[in-house]
């Protein structure tokens, strides 16, 4: 949680959870995680983009397209 908290800026005293992360295909895992392709927050907040499935299904439509 800390990392992906620090990765996606979430302003203090906040936590990245309840977060849906999407990556491109053949991203390099290395020693830290890549960066998202797209994410979003299912929380309310003003910080990120806010979680719905129609985002998310259009997302996944145009990653697995490519």
């Amino acid at each position: 949680m800390r990392h992906y908290t620090q990765q996606l800026k979430y302003p203090p005293p906040e936590r990245a959870w309840d977060i849906f992360i999407l990556y491109k295909d053949r991203l390099t895992w290395e020693s830290t995680v890549p960066s998202p392709t797209v994410w979003w927050q299912n929380r309310n907040l003003s910080h990120g983009a806010k979680y719905s499935q129609e985002a998310l299904e259009k997302e996944l439509g145009r990653l697995v397209e490519k």
